[in-house]
């Protein structure tokens, strides 16, 4: 069987790995995971290959003659986005995030273990799933039971409270929040950004005029941006969206908490929210989203969350996505998402759950 090298030729100070089929322990991915004792004596690699599209990282999976491992390394830009730098050292805030969670019931159990880490080549090396499908298809027509969103809502009421007050050594991971601050709070009302939204939608170049031009709007968006770079009592996931949600026979999991920092709650439930409003024209899955998560802290009773903070966070996150870079796997559309954003205006000019509804 013939091997091709998992390195690339990179200015990046670091070995790069790649999604070559097959990798030998000789080379670079095989000493890797020989350095961190992730091969047995005997074991081999027999199979490489990307597991998921996957955003800001490379993300292997790796299969040998004994079992299979997920294999992220992160490198100085997005891999979705090549030509927009990233800081390097996420994998080790992850990394952090893992071992913050490690003995939180309700958490740990939702996410996979952390089986090595190599801070030189900044490479994280996973617990295997299994088959598992993320749930970006409710931007193409799948409903969310109200099952899954009870699960999610616990996930983060046990991350949220179990973490306030013991995050005061958590890494700030602030040149991770600065690179999402700009692609969150500045890039999508700048009328100069260059975007082409219209491929998307005919017509949402101009529609978004309103949003870009809305003093309310620009207002609220500066706000909720000092907040996210500020300081907050508990661990946030910072990127809770169904790209990170994954599904199988256990239920639902959750990936990639690589923008993960000591913030606000109302962040992550709000994050969610926006998702759910944009995949759901009939506003029954962000209506049982809000509903499951005020009831889960209610509950829970260490946090309270504040519900016009929760909708004002959603807003924003549907504009970034209506007319930001990272957009979303939503099919083209002739209208939608121009109401969309309209919504999220209203919704920043009125901070209540109504103003989400269609």
């Amino acid at each position: 069987m013939s091997t091709r090298s998992t390195m690339l030729a990179t200015d990046a100070g670091f070995p790069l790995l790649s999604d070559s089929w097959c990798a030998a322990p000789g080379e670079p991915l095989g000493l890797v995971l020989g350095r961190l004792g992730l091969l047995a004596s005997g074991e081999r690699i027999e199979h490489v290959a990307r597991a998921g599209e996957g955003n800001m990282n490379l993300t292997l999976r790796v299969t040998t003659s004994v079992r299979t491992l997920i294999v992220k390394q992160s490198r100085p830009w997005v891999e979705k986005y090549p030509s927009i730098p990233a800081p390097v050292e996420r994998t080790s805030v992850e990394h952090a995030f893992y071992r913050e969670i490690a003995d939180i019931r309700g958490v740990a159990g939702r996410m996979p273990r952390v089986l090595g880490f190599d801070a030189t080549m900044h490479v994280l090396v996973l617990e295997d799933l299994g088959s598992l499908r993320d749930l970006t298809a409710v931007y193409r027509g799948m409903t969310l039971p109200g099952t899954a969103l009870a699960e999610l809502a616990s996930y983060l009421v046990c991350l949220h409270a179990g973490t306030r007050g013991r995050v005061a050594g958590f890494p700030s991971n602030m040149a991770m929040r600065r690179l999402n601050f700009e692609h969150i709070f500045n890039v999508p009302l700048d009328p100069a950004n260059g975007l082409d939204f219209d491929k998307h939608e005919p017509g949402l170049r101009a529609a978004s005029a309103a949003i870009i031009s809305d003093s309310c709007v620009r207002a609220r968006f500066t706000a909720l941006g000092a907040r996210y770079l500020s300081p907050g009592p508990c661990l946030i996931h910072g990127d809770f969206f169904p790209g990170s949600w994954v599904e199988g026979d256990q239920g639902v999991r959750i990936i990639d908490p690589e923008f993960g920092f000591a913030g606000e709650a109302e962040f992550d439930v709000g994050v969610a929210m926006g998702h759910l409003t944009i995949a759901d024209a009939t506003g029954e899955m962000p209506r049982q989203w809000l509903a499951a998560s005020l009831t889960a802290f209610e509950s829970d009773g260490t946090i309270t969350l504040d519900p016009r903070l929760v909708v004002d966070y959603a807003a924003v996150e549907m504009i970034r996505r209506l007319i930001g870079v990272a957009q979303l796997p939503m099919p083209k559309s002739g209208g939608r998402r121009a109401a969309l954003l309209e919504t999220a205006r209203r919704a920043l000019h009125t901070h209540t759950p109504e103003s989400l509804q269609p």
